[in-house]
């Protein structure tokens, strides 16, 4: 009987592969997340300023100023989650097990609308 040991294959290179493997995968979906994430917040910064542009010139309607009152928290709820995405990395179960912070909800901007379904929660 002859041994191929070219073929030889050990636990430890099995266990190598599939942190590799987790690795990967934790990378992209954190990639995913933050791309996402830097979408929102240029999306809703630009309504931000868009209404601020109204209100320079005295045309915005209090129902503008209020869509951008709210549009404000749901900036500052984007930025905290890119922020703590950010962290995600130096988490102990890192790319084992990561924790993943809570996602804001979406804000639905009629003159923004997102295009196509790719953010679709």
């Amino acid at each position: 009987m002859n041994i191929d040991w070219s073929q030889l294959v050990t636990k430890a290179m099995k266990d190598a592969a599939i942190q590799a493997a987790q690795l990967s995968a934790a990378k992209a979906d954190l990639a995913t997340r933050n791309v996402k994430a830097i979408t929102q917040i240029a999306r809703i910064q630009d309504r931000i300023d868009t209404i601020g542009f109204g209100i320079d010139i005295g045309e915005a309607t209090v129902e503008d100023e209020a869509e951008q009152a709210a549009l404000l928290l749901n900036l500052k709820a984007w930025k905290t989650y890119k922020f703590a995405l950010g962290k995600v990395t130096v988490q102990p179960t890192w790319y084992e097990a990561p924790v993943w912070p809570t996602e804001p909800a979406t804000p639905e901007i009629i003159a923004a609308p997102l295009l196509g379904e790719a953010f679709a929660s």
